[in-house]
């Protein structure tokens, strides 16, 4: 059987990093914090949870990067009322990926 390397947007490094969730004060239904990430890529993809309970009301609805070094966490907030998600651990997931841009489909 012959060798063949075929890309599919294979992970090419997988790395945690712990960072901090800042406090956070907010009315609107979501708001989106902007977190330091030294290293990370504009063209990676990133996971998040944090290590303690979430304000109650707070969810994570998103988590990205489109800039070098940063990620952005979108926080959303179904009280309706302002709500304060108190400063946190944030373990972040970083995905390298082997090509940009990702294919549509695994063929």
């Amino acid at each position: 059987m012959s060798k063949t390397t075929i890309s599919r947007g294979n992970v090419l490094a997988q790395t945690i990093v712990q960072l901090t969730l800042p406090s956070t004060t907010f009315s609107t239904t979501t708001t989106e914090v902007n977190i330091a990430c030294p290293g990370v890529k504009s063209t990676d993809f990133i996971q998040v949870q944090v290590d303690t309970a979430m304000a109650t009301g707070v969810v994570i609805g998103n988590a990205y990067t489109n800039t070098d070094n940063q990620i952005t966490v979108r926080l959303g907030n179904l009280t309706g009322t302002s709500v304060t998600q108190n400063a946190a651990t944030l373990l972040a997931t970083v995905k390298s990926c082997e090509d940009q841009p990702i294919p549509s489909s695994v063929v």
